[in-house]
């Protein structure tokens, strides 16, 4: 009975009895994640801009027979 109680007065928090370690926990993750995500977004841009580099070229491929 003494278990559970501990359990519930104790784990209400996200990792437990030491709220610290949810902020060291985000630090962490944040300093592992950034570059990632950075990463990802710029392979993003660099695709959009090579489909739109793409598109610009066909559509001056084709005014070019027009004239």
């Amino acid at each position: 009975m003494q278990i559970r109680r501990w359990n519930k007065d104790a784990m209400t928090g996200g990792l437990g009895i030491t709220p610290g370690l949810d902020v060291l926990s985000l630090v962490i993750m944040c300093w592992a994640l950034a570059p990632v995500d950075i990463f990802l977004r710029w392979l993003r841009v660099y695709k959009e801009a090579e489909e739109a580099r793409r598109r610009n070229a066909d559509t001056d491929n084709s005014l070019d027979g027009i004239k």
